[in-house]
């Protein structure tokens, strides 16, 4: 009778969610006697890993994807992964995976990094961040999922028994309507997960010792992008024999950019040079180049390598992603895939013009439909649903927007709970339940991108939920600003905000000025002039955002924002200066 029961609910969710995919019925809100727990495990008596969507058969090495697609692993591939399955959430050292995996043979380091990249091949691109790249120390396989889970599972069991009844009754009505509409449904899509080759950097002049240093940077630069759940990574063995790198030998290896690059020492002085190359065209993206002295060399690698790993990581405003968005814009939006769309939308976000926001909305919705499991366009979806709302609505409205925004969020933790934006966001809709929780998970974030501009600057706007991690937050928006020097203007308004949190109001002022053309920006702006000391300034600018918004109050700024306590206080201490309405 249970699983009858499950059957019918589970099918009239599915249903149900084709036509509300923002809705807030998913299946891992129901009581665990409702639904099979989607937590990956490791079945000691079968042999059988679950990672995300993605099935290991241990024993035999075939992978099996969500959409029934395999491939075989190699023994000790498959070796390696049942070592890091065994300690999971544990950083494995480099040399112990060398010697539990090869007891008795002579294997170097390339040898591990060619079978990391051959599980990561294997898994569905949305479960590929659970096996994870920590730069100098090993790797780690991450099996725990059940963050946000517990966060709900804290709920009154009043809320969930009403839900399951609405549940059981819509899947009722789904099946009595004609049980057949999945079938007639096309396949979901699956997103393209951009491939990048770091061909080796070609040292000038040659030798043994300039030969190693340029090895060893093209090691860093490629351990260090590997760490981008976005990206996939072509391992420093599959590139090294190619030389230089060429269209030809990236197109050979699949890859859709490659990265060329040479390190020149000659009279004291050293250059460290990169191009981003477009394997298709040959067409040059982008270029860094960077100069010192030759007995800084060591310092100049480190910083070349942060440079170009921060610019290239950036995947909603990076050369990547720029060259993305190219593309589409080229074509018609009806031959658009699930990823190229998704970066369309994501341009369109960065404006933050309400027109804008609207169109963007719609089509994350066309991606999600296009690829259910893709988590960042859920994310997104989310974070555009909050921007959404205005004044101008009515407190119910409001509500609903932020509903939606907070399902969306869970939705794309829970299809990709190791993605450091599906965290951040996830934490933005549990934070009021469970706070500890949300600020962990913050934090979580920001480690499992060190190197992603976007990343970083997107979780400064945190300090203003958690103010204890403002000394954390400006460290992340002024690091961003070094790794990505061609940042967005939305960089600027989150770090008006931490700047407001922390008491540099005049610097916020400036912050705010540079920062886009939105009404929480205004109101921000205002804020911080009031608090600067420049009340006329102040005022001013409050006659101007009443004229446009005759709804807007101090009330309305805090709650849109999602302010903590104290912080809206801040905000509210200047636009009361300005003599803002309550």
């Amino acid at each position: 009778m249970l699983k009858r029961v499950r059957s019918i609910v589970t099918a009239g969710l599915d249903a149900f969610s084709r036509f509300h995919p923002a809705g807030w019925w998913r299946p891992e809100l129901l009581p665990k006697f409702l639904r099979n727990s989607p937590k990956p495990s490791r079945n000691p008596a079968t042999g059988v890993l679950r990672i995300g969507r993605s099935t290991v058969d241990l024993q035999s090495g075939l992978v099996t994807g969500s959409d029934g697609s395999t491939t075989t692993l190699r023994p000790k591939t498959a070796a390696l992964l049942q070592t890091l399955a065994a300690r999971p959430g544990e950083v494995i050292a480099k040399r112990e995976l060398l010697d539990l995996v090869w007891p008795s043979s002579f294997i170097d380091e390339d040898g591990l990094v060619q079978c990391v990249g051959e599980i990561r091949r294997a898994l569905a691109p949305e479960d590929r961040a659970a096996l994870r790249t920590h730069a100098r120390r090993g790797y780690s396989l991450h099996l725990d999922r059940g963050a946000f889970r517990a966060a709900w599972l804290s709920m009154p069991w009043l809320r969930y028994a009403m839900l399951a009844a609405a549940v059981v009754a819509v899947g009722a009505a789904g099946l009595a309507a004609g049980g057949t509409a999945l079938l007639r449904n096309p396949e979901p899509a699956q997103t393209r997960t951009p491939v990048l080759a770091v061909f080796p950097f070609e040292p000038y002049p040659g030798g043994t010792r300039w030969e190693r240093l340029a090895r060893a940077f093209t090691q860093d630069v490629i351990a260090d992008l590997a760490q981008n759940s976005w990206l996939f990574v072509l391992a420093d063995a599959t590139t090294r024999s190619r030389g230089p790198g060429s269209p030809e030998d990236a197109a050979e290896l699949g890859a859709d950019f490659f990265v060329t690059g040479s390190i020149h020492v000659e009279d004291g002085a050293a250059r460290i040079a990169a191009d981003l190359i477009e394997t298709g065209t040959g067409r040059q993206l982008w270029s860094k180049r960077l100069e010192g002295p030759s007995s800084e060399i060591l310092d100049l690698q480190r910083t070349a390598s942060e440079a170009l790993v921060g610019e290239l990581s950036a995947n909603w405003s990076g050369p990547i992603a720029q060259a993305g968005r190219t593309a589409a814009r080229q074509r018609g939006i009806d031959d658009l895939d699930a990823y190229e769309l998704y970066l369309l939308a994501t341009e369109r976000v960065n404006s933050y013009r309400p027109e804008d926001l609207a169109a963007a909305a719609d089509m994350y919705r066309q991606v999600i439909a296009m690829a259910p499991e893709f988590g960042e366009a859920w994310a997104k979806l989310s974070l555009t649903t909050y921007n959404m709302v205005t004044p101008e609505m009515s407190t119910e409205e409001m509500e609903r927007m932020w509903e939606q925004g907070h399902a969306a969020a869970l939705e794309g933790y829970r299809i990709a709970p190791y993605n450091p934006h599906t965290m951040a966001q996830a934490a933005n809709a549990i934070r009021w339940d469970n706070p500890m929780e949300a600020e962990r998970m913050v934090l979580r974030a920001a480690e499992l991108a060190p190197n992603d501009a976007d990343i970083l600057a997107y979780l400064t706007f945190r300090a203003t939920h958690y103010p204890a991690l403002a000394p954390d937050a400006v460290e992340w928006i002024d690091r961003a600003f070094r790794l990505n020097p061609n940042h967005p203007d939305w960089y600027h308004w989150n770090h008006g905000a931490v700047l407001m949190v922390v008491g540099r109001y005049a610097e916020a002022v400036d912050a705010f000025a540079l920062a886009p053309d939105h009404i929480e920006v205004k109101a921000d702006r205002i804020a911080a002039l009031a608090l600067a000391g420049d009340v006329p300034a102040a005022q001013e600018m409050l006659q101007q955002l009443l004229a446009e918004e005759p709804q807007f109050s101090i009330t309305f700024h805090a709650n849109a924002a999602g302010f903590e306590t104290s912080v809206a206080e801040i905000f509210a201490r200047g636009l009361r200066l300005a003599g803002a309405p309550e």
